[in-house]
């Protein structure tokens, strides 16, 4: 019989001689020197669910009965802080702001925005999201129509009142008796038994589990894991709360050899622009509702709606578009600086000036006949004509001082890829075999349905994260 210890703390020590007994890391406390009284496992009936985040408690939720380990003091992972916006389509809100929507619409344009059709684990989601939208108002959540990160002018993200902590709260409610929840229990590292899961460990000891669910997150907080996978230059981009989502997912798949995918495809967060700095460094600016810049591709035309600088709709355009330079003045740059409380940025890589509009789209390799096209028709809006990307008039000002241009940054939040998976979150190996007993959920499993739209498609929402909890549950539950 092979056991081996997959830990992301410390390489595994040499297999154990008895099913009771594991090697522990030498540095995973408190294990200095272990006894093999101390290793003895406690067998574990139920399910083992890594992480109390949204996935993990929708996956315990229906599953009835489950040991959840939490590495935190509370339950809710990062979505405690988040917004907690759910992209769901065909529901009740949309219905009555007149918006017309189904998952085929929202799939034709996605896969307009982004070049590469869904997949079918991405279809089932969309296809569910209005059933999700249903079981969430029956747990007690209230949703309003939200027009944040619109799709190609389709309003589909829902606002959950309270944000995610509200939706953290509904899912612990709504926990059966049959589901223990063990805060301040962090994972140390899988156990792997003769290529199937056989349990966790933590620092109390092995529990044995003959199913385990990782739903420990991704890798936003790991600038070793985004610049690996997703190519960005460091200081293209910054790092969110670095308290969760700390990669243990893919360090495991490391040591187990098992699949990944779509890690590539990293979300910037919505609600900030980053541009890097003279030592590299991101500098935040906020948007507000006055909007003084431009965007424009290497055709000097406007691409997108500047109102679009939080929304991952834009690094989905900036990805697909080359040569991107948000056009504005050296003087309202500064003011936006002085508006963040940033510390000013040098001219240079980040930031371009010039003496005329036409030399610094020559020194931005962007075409002057478009840039000055996209300049008169600013005028024109602000003079009562029509905008066609659908800005009001009173959200432009002129462009008047020294011109400037400066590059798009991203602040990382969460990754859209993560552990290789089947359409039902079983894992898979580096082979594509189903690992026996080991399943993920949420981000540490792509969002749930990886690979939509390729690497700058937007998997990411809390409707897929809870869907796929939900989904894998009744998976489980099923075989």
């Amino acid at each position: 019989m092979l056991v081996k210890l997959l830990a992301c703390v410390a390489p595994a020590g040499p297999a154990a001689s008895s099913a009771d007994v594991v090697p522990v890391p030498a540095d995973a406390a408190p294990f200095s020197d272990p006894t093999a009284e101390e290793l003895r496992a406690e067998h574990v009936d139920v399910p083992i669910v890594i992480g109390a985040g949204p996935s993990g408690l929708a996956t315990a939720m229906d599953l009835g009965d489950a040991l959840v380990l939490e590495a935190a003091e509370v339950p809710g992972g990062r979505a405690r802080w988040a917004g907690g916006f759910l992209f769901m389509v065909g529901t009740e809100e949309q219905a009555a702001a007149g918006v017309l929507d189904s998952p085929e619409l929202a799939a034709s344009q996605w896969e307009q925005l982004t070049g590469a059709p869904p997949t079918d684990t991405t279809l089932r989601w969309l296809e569910a999201t209005d059933d999700v939208r249903d079981r969430l108002v029956d747990l007690g959540l209230s949703l309003s129509l939200s027009r944040l990160d619109p799709l190609l002018g389709n309003d589909r993200q829902h606002a959950p009142h309270g944000g995610g902590q509200a939706l953290v709260d509904a899912l612990v409610a709504a926990l059966p008796d049959g589901v223990e929840l063990r805060t301040s229990t962090p994972v140390r590292a899988l156990v792997i038994r003769d290529g199937a899961a056989a349990g966790v460990l933590t620092d109390a000891g092995w529990l044995e589990s003959d199913t385990v669910v990782i739903a420990a997150g991704g890798f936003a907080d790991r600038a070793d894991l985004i610049a690996l996978h997703s190519g960005w230059e460091a200081g293209s981009w910054r790092l969110g709360d670095a308290t969760t989502a700390d990669g243990a997912p893919l360090d495991w798949a490391s040591e187990a050899g098992l699949g990944t995918a779509a890690l590539d495809a990293v979300g910037a967060y919505r609600d900030v622009l980053a541009i890097p700095g003279a030592d590299g460094q991101a500098i935040a600016i906020r948007a507000s509702g006055v909007l003084p810049w431009l965007w424009v591709d290497a055709s000097g035309e406007r691409f997108i709606d500047e109102s679009a600088t939080w929304s991952l709709v834009l690094a989905g355009l900036a990805g697909a578009h080359e040569n991107v330079w948000a056009l504005t003045t050296w003087e309202q740059l500064l003011a936006m600086l002085d508006a963040a409380d940033a510390p000013y940025l040098a001219e240079g890589d980040s930031v371009r000036c010039a003496a005329t509009w036409t030399d610094l789209a020559t020194a931005t390799e962007v075409d002057p006949d478009g840039v000055e096209n996209t300049l008169q028709g600013l005028l024109d809006v602000m003079n009562g004509g029509t905008d066609p990307l659908g800005r009001p008039s009173g959200t432009f000002i002129p462009l008047a001082g020294t011109p400037c241009a400066f590059r798009p940054g991203w602040v990382a939040a969460k990754n859209f890829g993560g552990l290789a998976v089947d359409d039902d979150g079983r894992v898979l190996d580096t082979s594509g075999a189903v690992v026996p007993g080991l399943w993920a959920v949420g981000e540490a499993a792509g969002m749930g349905v990886p690979g939509m739209g390729g690497p700058w498609g937007f998997d990411g929402s809390l409707s897929a994260v809870v869907w796929s909890g939900w989904r894998t549950a009744a998976a489980i539950g099923g075989r």
